[in-house]
């Protein structure tokens, strides 16, 4: 029953309320879209409006991501939200401590309400990155934390969730507001000078409750050229495993365009970091598939396992684009008794299937009396994915790590996962 009551609570702030697991398949009404104006006249072609598989743009109008091959797109440690809230703790790679920022009122005190804004500096001295995070005082607000100073960055009523680019300070939060007949999501992007006072890249009203929710930013030489979002339902309750998601869209900030690449039939469950790979699966639950490029006629799908019922989520591809990891769930986690179970599943991007991680397997490395969820969350290096896992009273959660083949499983740090830090 605490599980229950905890999930359940988790979830409902987490979104702002809860979300459905089981949605109908059924079209969606293709949303309102609004962009500020552009500074030049937009290009003949003009954004798809069907939901339908358009072929890439071609090369020289191409999405182009910072490459993170090189060591600086590597992380050097990871950051967490100890028991007990209100700060953000900070290790390296070997799981010793190397300081915390205070986090006063910090919301649900999870990923999506956080980001790290800038790189870490260790030698000569220890210099932690900035942190913004967001508050529900003051009617929600995100607060930035320089030196441990904290401040408030931006009002954000109705605050939805905050994305940026690792190592860097640009970032992008979204906040949704109730009209009349629709639900109406407002985009802004910045840095930490900027935000305060950036304007809207994208207004979005729909009439069925769906928001929309950026998944990664697109930069070339360091200036933003491009989003991806997809969008999620806002105000419907449920059994919730994977959070229900519905397009991939690619927003053009340097034409000014609006780009669909996965229609409302399916749903993004993952982008590599150099956003050339893709990991998506059915609306509702279903197998995972991968693709190279949106070559959607070279797709690779992973059969589910016999007992995931409730179907796949959660993928991560290694930095290398070697490997992909996921999650699969089944059972109840809402239940009198919750039934609910996790395998965490290792493929190379090939196809090839490499080891299956049950979540009883990892109860041992924890310390905790029985594992309530386990989450991939990244990975260190080409070679070292990176769990979030925690035990049934919610509140107490660690992050492990674990070879690609599953070995090598070890405690890494305490608390819920935040973020990498990158140097």
């Amino acid at each position: 029953m605490k599980l229950r009551r905890s999930i359940f609570l988790f979830l409902i702030v987490l979104f702002l309320t809860s979300l459905a697991c089981n949605l109908p398949i059924s079209a969606q009404p293709t949303p309102t879209m609004t962009l500020p104006p552009p500074t030049s006249p937009p290009p003949p072609n003009t954004p798809t409006s069907e939901p339908t598989f358009p072929p890439l743009p071609s090369p020289s109008e191409s999405p182009t991501a910072t490459p993170i091959s090189s060591n600086l797109y590597l992380p050097v440690g990871v950051a967490t939200n100890p028991t007990g809230g209100n700060r953000v703790t900070f290790f390296n790679l070997q799981g010793q401590l190397l300081g915390e920022l205070q986090a006063p009122d910090f919301g649900t005190g999870t990923s999506q309400q956080v980001f790290i804004a800038g790189p870490i500096t260790l030698s000569p001295g220890l210099q932690l990155p900035p942190l913004v995070y967001y508050t529900f005082q003051n009617s929600g607000e995100l607060r930035l934390n320089s030196n441990n100073n904290v401040t408030t960055l931006v009002a954000a009523p109705n605050f939805n969730t905050i994305i940026g680019v690792p190592g860097h300070d640009l970032m992008i939060y979204t906040n949704f507001e109730y009209q009349d007949n629709a639900l109406r999501t407002i985009m802004y992007m910045g840095n930490l000078q900027s935000l305060p006072t950036a304007q809207p890249i994208l207004n979005n009203s729909n009439t069925e409750s769906w928001a929309i929710k950026p998944i990664a930013i697109s930069v070339n030489q360091d200036q933003p050229v491009g989003v991806w979002y997809t969008t999620i339902p806002i105000g419907i309750g449920g059994d919730i495993v994977f959070e229900p998601r519905k397009t991939l869209n690619y927003l053009d900030l340097t034409r000014n365009q609006i780009l669909t690449y996965l229609d409302m039939t399916n749903g993004p469950a993952g982008l590599s970091g150099d956003q050339t790979w893709l990991a998506y699966t059915p609306v509702g639950s279903g197998p995972m598939s991968i693709v190279h490029n949106f070559d959607f006629s070279n797709a690779v799908t992973f059969p589910l396992l016999a007992d995931s019922d409730r179907g796949s989520g959660d993928a991560v591809f290694s930095p290398d684009n070697q490997y992909v990891a996921w999650k699969e769930g089944s059972g109840t986690v809402m239940g009198e008794t919750p039934t609910f179970h996790a395998t965490i599943r290792i493929a190379t991007t090939a196809g090839n299937l490499l080891t299956e991680l049950t979540d009883s397997s990892l109860l041992s490395t924890t310390g905790f009396q029985n594992i309530g969820w386990v989450v991939p969350v990244g990975w260190l290096d080409g070679q070292t994915l990176v769990l979030e896992v925690r035990d049934v009273n919610w509140d107490n959660a660690c992050v492990l790590r674990v070879n690609y083949d599953g070995s090598g499983l070890a405690f890494l740090a305490q608390g819920s996962f935040i973020g990498f830090v990158y140097p």
